[in-house]
Formats: structure tokens, sequence, C-alpha cells
């Protein structure tokens, strides 16, 4: 049996089950609760209460984290997809790293790995880079329970994995949404093969129209993409895990496309539950640690890439290695020769000077306090560490300075009317209202904003024609009407370091 383990913003999600031939037995599912903040954008920020949480699930069930596996996610992970031609696996992992070298600036030495994925040509390689701090928090909080992990996986990974090996997704068109809290991870499939993925955090209150509103709004954005890629294949369905029925009804409400299809995710055949079920069991909601278990050919293990960068040391030049043995031995024969002589009469002076200085009292009473003094010392640096760790993982928020606002105006080429710009600090966004000259140089603005790599995703919501009235003169004409496209955008800035 085994365990796979995510942590997400609801609590710790638990799943046992036996995963043979291709199709996953569930045995166990199980959801810790822990107290908000514990966890912020994937980095564990208060190991106490997330330790005493599992101490207490282990008292109940001693065999819940045998044989475990984590799946983790977060803003902070870096991934690729690349088309590779047929290489053996240690140019694959060169590959993979290099893969990264180019954004290595915006993190705190990443730890790679990769995993194959199907592609339209073939096996592509899905590369992903996590900050080593990040795999930190999670190696040492599971150190000092004894609970032993087997591996650790991405979240995006294990959803491409579970599609790829379940047949009822073979050659569909669709996108698969996962809500956890209000992140939301969207995945467009085309024929079966993943194409490109988004992340974004929604605002409204769950259950609000202004919330189906903002998923409405990201549909669009798929919709959008699929139809710039000229793809033959039409997107015709969209999955939601994590969704209730509730909400989904009023998604449906506003679905603007009648050929496209929205559904809460099945249950697919190839999972089965294995036990007596005294709750209802969510499917959607266990998505993560349920796609955990398809590993995929060459599984991802970020565990043992974390282990790996720890002990990788320089290889010395042979001539150094060869002077090795014959330095030591003369070393050897300089203590043996400078030492043994005085050996044991120092040790017996030695000996009889800490028995003194051990039974004195007074020495007594200051090592008694000296050791109250380290124990509150302690205590105070694990607080302070604590509060660092919760900073630095706030301080993963954007931050926009004043020369990408430059760099953006620059990019209108004198043919784009910028309305208003307006940036939201919380989520990273920037509200982009303009008037063009013509559509073509609307969605060309969009691109060009896009080839600036300074943002996770935007979201293009269209254009509309627009007119005014006011004086212009020219050698010809006085008080003429003009027309252009209004359009909008939301851009949303990478995290992960300054802007």
């Amino acid at each position: 049996m085994q365990t796979l383990v995510y942590f997400s913003n609801d609590g710790i999600q638990v799943l046992q089950g036996i995963i043979k031939g291709g199709r996953l037995n569930i045995s166990n599912f199980k959801t810790l609760p822990v107290e908000a903040g514990a966890l912020i954008n994937g980095v564990i920020t208060n190991e106490e209460a997330i330790k005493q949480t599992i101490t207490e699930a282990l008292k109940e069930s001693p065999h819940l984290f045998k044989n475990m596996k984590l799946v983790i996610d977060s803003s902070l992970i870096a991934t690729k997809n690349v088309e590779v031609p047929k290489l053996k696996p240690k140019e694959l992992a060169v590959v993979a790293a290099t893969e990264f070298e180019d954004t290595a600036g915006n993190y705190d030495a990443l730890v790679v790995d990769y995993a194959h994925i199907p592609g339209p040509a073939g096996n592509n390689l899905f590369c992903c880079g996590v900050e080593k701090r990040v795999l930190e928090s999670y190696v040492t909080l599971f150190a000092s329970l004894k609970i032993q992990i087997k591996g650790i996986d991405v979240g995006l990974n294990t959803l491409i994995q579970y599609v790829s090996a379940t047949k009822d997704f073979k050659g569909m068109t669709f996108a698969l949404n996962i809500l956890d809290g209000k992140n939301l991870i969207s995945i467009l499939f085309e024929n079966g093969i993943y194409i490109f993925s988004n992340r974004s955090r929604l605002l409204s209150e769950r259950g609000t129209d202004a919330f189906a509103d903002e998923l409405s709004g990201k549909l669009s954005s798929l919709i959008q993409f699929n139809k710039s890629q000229k793809s033959e294949h039409t997107l015709n369905m969209s999955l939601y895990a994590g969704l209730d029925e509730f909400e989904l009804n009023r998604l449906r409400a506003l679905n603007f496309d009648p050929d496209l299809n929205l559904f809460i995710i099945p249950q697919t055949p190839n999972i089965k539950n294995g036990f007596v079920m005294d709750e209802t069991f969510d499917f959607g909601s266990f998505i993560y640690p349920i796609a955990g278990f398809f590993a995929g050919i060459k599984p991802i293990n970020l565990f043992a890439a974390f282990k790996k960068s720890n002990v990788v040391k320089k290889e010395l030049p042979f001539e150094y290695k060869a002077l090795i043995l014959p330095a030591a031995m003369i070393l050897i024969c300089l203590i043996f020769f400078g030492v043994f002589f005085g050996l044991k009469y120092s040790a017996q002076k030695s000996l009889e000077a800490s028995n003194t200085y051990i039974s004195d009292p007074n020495n007594q009473a200051e090592y008694m306090q000296a050791k109250e003094l380290t124990d509150e010392v302690s205590g105070i640096q694990a607080e302070i560490a604590n509060i660092e760790s919760i900073n630095t993982a706030i301080n993963s928020n954007p931050d926009l300075t004043s020369d990408k606002l430059t760099h953006m105006a620059t990019l209108t080429n004198g043919v784009i009317a910028l309305n208003a710009m307006d940036y939201d600090g919380t989520t990273g966004a920037i509200n982009i209202s303009a008037t063009a000259n013509n559509e073509k140089e609307a969605a060309q603005y969009i691109e060009r904003l896009k080839e600036t790599q300074y943002f996770t995703q935007i979201d293009y919501t269209g254009y509309a024609q627009v007119s005014s009235s006011g004086t212009q003169t020219t050698t010809t004409t006085t008080g003429t009407t003009s027309s252009g496209f209004g359009f909008s955008a939301v851009a949303y800035l990478k995290a992960g370091g300054t802007q």
C-alpha cells in the first residue's frame, strides 16, 4: 500500500491505496485540518502547528503515513514543456537543468527534475524546478516526526500523468480546472495531449455571482488561446475539480458558447473505492493525491534530487588525488612522533583538572544558569526563523517597478492609446484599458506584452469598436469624428522576486 499526501489550503489530504496495471484501488482517505496561515504559497510557515496535527493523527492511526509520497503545489515552482529528441537519461537531466538557466536569477537555489509526457511528435520533457527552501520545509518537518519520504512530485505533473494514463481522456480536447480554496489552475489538453497551463487567484467569495464571473473570464481566456493557436482541435468541454454543483450551475448560466459543455470531473473507471464509505468521497477534492499515484515511466522525485544537491562535490584533478595518500602517511607519522610521548601525561593532567572544575559548586551553578539561558536563546531563534519564513513567503508576491511600467508604455509603438492602467499589489494584476486604430494592432500589443516575460498570464477580453467626436486641425480638415477599437486586458506579474 502506498500513501499520497497533499498540503491543500483546506488541510492535509492523505490518500492510501494500491495501483496495479494502471488501475488505482483507494483503501483510505482523510483530511487533517490545520490552522489558517500554516501554509502560504506552498511554503510551511508554522511547522509546530502542522507537526501537532500530524502527531495527533498518528496516535489514532500509526500507519497513516507509511510508504509516503508528497505532492506539492506553489507559484514558486517553475515548469517547462520541452520537445526533445531521443536522448539518454543523463543527457535528458542536463537538458532539464539548462532549461532554467535564464530564469535562475528569479529563484533561490533551484532543485530540478524531469518526467516524460506525451507530445505532438512523440515524448516531450516536462521539466520542473523548485526552490530548495520550499523542499527543505517539508523535509525538515517529516524528519522531525521520523516519517520517511519516498518521493516528492509537483501537482501539475501528476495531473498530466493521470490524464495521459486514463483511456477515457484519450483523443479529447478539454480544459481541466482545479480549485484549491481560491487558487485556480487551468490546464488545456488538445487531442489528449498537454498544451498549456495557467495559474491565478480568484478574488471573489465562493458561491457568488462575482465568483462565477471570474471563472467565466478564465474560461474565456482559454477559449481565446485555443482559437489563437489555430488548432484543428476545438475546445468543447471544461471539467472542474473542487467546484460544487451550485457554483457550476451559476457558471453554466454565463456560458456564452452553446457548443462548450461544463461538468464536474467524474471519477474515471480506472479508479475504484475499496473501502466502506461512512461519508461522501469527493473525487474532485482529492484530485491531487489521486493523480499522484500515476507516476509515468520516469517519476519525478524532487526528494532524491534535493538530497543529491546536498552532497555534490567538485572533482579534484588527478595530480591532487595522487598526492593524497603520501601526504596522509606523512601527516600520520608527524602526529604519531610529535604527540605520542606526551599524550598520556597530558591526558592525566587534563582529567584531574576537569574533575576539579566539575566538582566546584560555583561552576555547577553557573552551568545550570548557562543551560537555562541557552534554552531561552534557542526558543528566541526558533521564533525569529519562523518570522523570517513567513516574511519570505509574503515577499514572494510580485512588486511592480517604474521600469516595467515605462517599458509597457513604449510597447504601444505610437499606435495604441493607453486610457487607464491600474495595479493590484495583492494579486499582482495590472488592469489595462486602451484604444487601437484597428483590431490587429490591439492583438499585436497583447502579444508584445507576453513577449516581455514579465507575466504569468495575460487575460485579453477582446475588443469593441468605439468612436469619439473632437476638434482635429490639419491643413485640410477641422472637427472630424475619429473611431477606434477599445480593448482591455489583465496582466498578472510573475512571483518569486522583485519585478
